[in-house]
């Protein structure tokens, strides 16, 4: 049996402090009502189910580990009607930390920006569950059939929306 190094018991030590100061950081933005609408959106609209943006996520992921973290993207499946990305999380050093898959029809004719954008919308997706799934704060991971529902009294047929809110 292969016995933990000093280093990687260090490196561990640092990378569990740093995903505990994160959480803290995103309950504390989750808990601000001055945030709602910058750094998470309620789903449905003014209930107490709030979800953390992909930007949030990110800029909390940036500010805390810098650059020792690797966040990669695959396409899985890509066609003419979907497409599938699984976004990893790995250590600069080695070591996976977590991972998010998404799925995303496309349309480009459509009036629905998930379906004309859907490589993009769909990394996005992906990206905000893997993060989400290191740092496990909050409400669940939102589904698109969620924002869908708790944005169709909102959405403005002719107008465009970027509805990731992972």
């Amino acid at each position: 049996m292969d016995e933990v190094s000093a280093e990687e018991k260090l490196r561990d030590s640092l990378l569990q402090e740093l995903i505990s100061q994160s959480r803290i950081k995103l309950i504390e933005l989750l808990q601000d009502n001055k945030e709602s609408g910058k750094s998470w959106v309620a789903i449905p609209k003014g209930s107490n189910n709030r979800y953390l943006k992909v930007a949030t996520l990110k800029r909390v992921l940036r500010d805390k580990f810098n650059h020792t973290l690797i966040l990669e993207s695959e396409i899985k499946h890509d066609c003419e009607h979907r497409v599938i990305i699984e976004a990893t999380l790995s250590h600069k050093n080695g070591g996976f930390l977590s991972s998010g898959l998404a799925e995303r029809w496309k349309d480009p004719k459509s009036s629905n920006v998930q379906k004309q954008r859907a490589i993009e919308c769909c990394q996005t997706a992906a990206w905000g569950r893997c993060i989400k799934s290191l740092f496990a704060v909050g409400n669940d991971i939102s589904t698109a059939d969620e924002i869908d529902r708790s944005t169709v009294s909102d959405i403005n047929i002719n107008k465009e929306i970027d509805k990731e809110v992972l």
